[in-house]
């Protein structure tokens, strides 16, 4: 048996965390004024996510990491919430998100 060794983008697709991850997710969008503070919900934390032609699978309750695509390919949640952030004009620091 061989080990495979991940390297830390292919880490980034596999590790969990998601109820984490979305509540990040929602933090961050609020900072960057897509989403607004009274909005904490899940449907409306992907709407704010398509404005940036970024679609999110949730696997919320599950240990999957969930999923960000652009343009049908998937990509990183840390290029998502960047690409997210240069669509929407704003600066944040991303790592208080991830």
């Amino acid at each position: 048996m061989t080990k495979e060794i991940l390297k830390d983008e292919q880490l980034d697709m596999v590790a969990g965390g998601t109820t984490r991850e979305i509540s990040k997710d929602i933090e961050f969008l609020k900072a960057i004024g897509l989403m607004r503070p009274d909005q904490n919900d899940k449907t409306t934390m992907k709407r704010a996510f398509a404005q940036s032609e970024i679609s999110v699978i949730l696997h919320d309750g599950d240990d999957l990491a969930n999923e960000y695509y652009w343009e049908g390919f998937r990509i990183t949640r840390e290029n998502a919430l960047k690409y997210t952030m240069e669509k929407s004009g704003q600066n944040v620091n991303i790592n208080n998100y991830l």
